[in-house]
């Protein structure tokens, strides 16, 4: 749901795709990022528990990330270069080609920023939070597991107050070093470290969500349109949505998705958003189908073949 939000999102706005606003009002009660991270959260919080060692940890999480991202970028740099007839930076285009696989996402060289929407695959900037999470969760695993639910509240409120204090934080910093602060880990920490707390305390509060996960909706969607407490996304709203999405999937198994394509969805689409519009092609709806249909075809190719095989290395390497 939540990649499938990001690709509607990015789509309608970079294609300038007018759609009727009960969709527009469906779709974007699902806001991708808050979702993505706190998901995040809650499920790596239990890989490091089943985790025998920090070695074996990060290789798990090098297996599911890394190498479709790879053949990703490796699709995105073929289309660009396909497509773009403005000048290139050759040294500046293999530094871009290094960032977009490695953490530093976010980075575009001026010459590319003529092509597309201005940015070759911004989607792609969560990675970069992914991975600092990735590395500082094994830390906070050691200090918080079986720690009290006060300890944890602590830690979370503080974390919201560093959020809510971003802008003013990055008022005091130069420029480029206040846009790295954007990009670090620590505005969006709460969003890991919520799900990561009930994870903690699973026995209790699986139980909770699964009785009251469609008040959680409810409410969400009542808060989705009040006023609530911004620290880098809605706070009560990203809450609310994580526990009734987590409750409903424990509550209705047979919802079940065999065949994982979210990744792929995520890591694909902007190639074909920017490539239909360095063709000329906007405004259009039936371009949202073409996009969300050469996504999602992508993706399952992109699952049944390298995440198939990175699973198989995931297992071998990570026992």
């Amino acid at each position: 749901m939540a990649a499938l939000q990001v690709l509607y999102g990015h789509a309608i706005t970079h294609l300038s795709i007018s759609m009727p606003s009960i969709v527009n009002n469906v779709i974007y009660f699902f806001l991708g990022v808050p979702i993505f991270f706190t998901i995040s959260g809650f499920l790596i919080w239990g890989s490091v528990e089943r985790s025998n060692g920090f070695g074996k940890y990060l290789k798990k999480r090098f297996w599911r990330i890394y190498p479709e991202l790879w053949v990703a970028v490796l699709v995105e740099l073929a289309v660009l270069l396909l497509l773009y007839k403005e000048p290139i930076n050759w040294s500046h285009f293999g530094l871009f080609a290094l960032t977009q696989g490695t953490i530093f996402q976010f980075w575009t060289p001026d010459c590319l920023r003529g092509y597309g929407c201005g940015c070759p695959n911004g989607a792609l900037w969560t990675i970069c939070i992914l991975i600092q999470f990735y590395l500082v969760v094994y830390i906070l695993y050691r200090m918080l597991h079986k720690k009290s639910i006060a300890i944890w509240l602590i830690v979370i409120v503080v974390a919201v107050i560093v959020s809510m204090l971003t802008p003013l934080i990055r008022s005091f910093m130069p420029e480029i070093v206040g846009k790295l602060y954007g990009m670090s880990l620590l505005p969006y920490l709460w969003m890991f470290l919520v799900p990561s707390c009930m994870a903690e305390f699973k026995d209790k509060s699986i139980p909770f969500l699964k009785k009251y996960w469609a008040v959680f909706i409810v409410l969400a969607a009542v808060l989705q349109h009040t006023y609530d407490i911004r620290a880098a996304y809605p706070l009560f709203y990203t809450i609310m949505v994580f526990m009734g999405l987590v409750g409903a999937a424990y509550t209705l198994p047979c919802i079940n998705i065999r065949t994982d394509i979210s990744y792929g969805i995520y890591i694909y689409h902007m190639t074909f958003v920017n490539a239909l519009i360095e063709l000329g092609y906007t405004g259009s709806g039936w371009l949202l189908l073409l996009v969300v249909a050469a996504s999602c075809l992508f993706a399952f190719v992109s699952n049944k073949t390298i995440g198939n095989w990175s699973m198989r290395m995931k297992r071998k390497y990570a026992m």
